[in-house]
């Protein structure tokens, strides 16, 4: 698309950035940015123009690809809308697969089709990755087509909390709180109980009981921890 409007080779890579923040900036800023960075009016409204044309769906990809015939090999369109078809027809998942021109990622091992993964509804992408069949072969002396992807796992913790998720079949975590001083009869009963539940295959934390239980305990079900036992010097509660 770049080299069908014009642009220079030696500018895709500050092009390519300031395509990048489309999803912040709109097309007005990245119009904006490509002015101020010195681009001919022409051409930034030939490149921005094939964005707001172009459908999401393998049936743009096509249609995108022809009007790029005098700058892309036509394989390339076929290939990407191609990889749209397949997935939309076989998945069982339930997840939609777009084509997004503005998307951009940074590492410049890429050599194909390259990808994100976002959820409706949180800023940002999950994951991502894409094509890269010259990288193992650096390393290993012989080249090997590969594809893959990495993902951000604490963002997915975070979605999954927030929408109230539990693993399935998750077993409770028990805390045994145990006040200091106790007897060597109840420390050694704790602990053994402990270990029985645990063969049991229930996750049980022993640890000394703090003066503020209170606080201790609501770090502890932060934790994921939700019963609790108490043992004393003189009694069990």
């Amino acid at each position: 698309m770049a080299a069908f409007c014009g642009f220079p080779e030696e500018a895709y890579d500050q092009v390519f950035i300031i395509l990048d923040k489309m999803d912040k900036i709109g097309m007005d800023g990245v119009a904006r940015e490509l002015t101020e960075a010195g681009y001919e009016e022409e051409k930034i409204k030939k490149y921005l123009s094939l964005f707001e044309s172009v459908s999401n769906d393998a049936a743009g990809v096509r249609s995108l690809g022809s009007i790029l015939k005098e700058a892309m090999d036509q394989e390339q369109a076929e290939n990407l809308a191609a990889i749209i078809d397949s997935v939309s027809q076989i998945t069982t998942s339930q997840f939609h697969i777009v084509f997004d021109p503005t998307l951009v990622r940074g590492m410049s091992y890429y050599t194909g089709t390259i990808f994100e993964i976002q959820v409706d509804g949180f800023p940002g992408s999950v994951g991502g990755g894409g094509r890269y069949d010259k990288m193992i072969g650096k390393f290993t002396g012989m080249d090997t087509p590969a594809c893959g992807f990495s993902i951000g796992f604490e963002r997915i913790i975070t979605i999954l909390m927030d929408e109230g998720f539990t693993v399935p079949g998750k077993e409770d975590k028990v805390a045994f709180l145990i006040e200091k001083g106790v007897s060597d009869d109840v420390m050694n009963g704790a602990i053994k109980e402990a270990m029985e539940e645990r063969a049991k295959g229930v996750t049980v934390l022993v640890s000394q009981m703090n003066k503020n239980k209170k606080f201790q305990k609501e770090g502890l079900e932060k934790e994921g921890y939700t019963l609790f036992k108490e043992f004393y010097r003189d009694a069990l509660k």
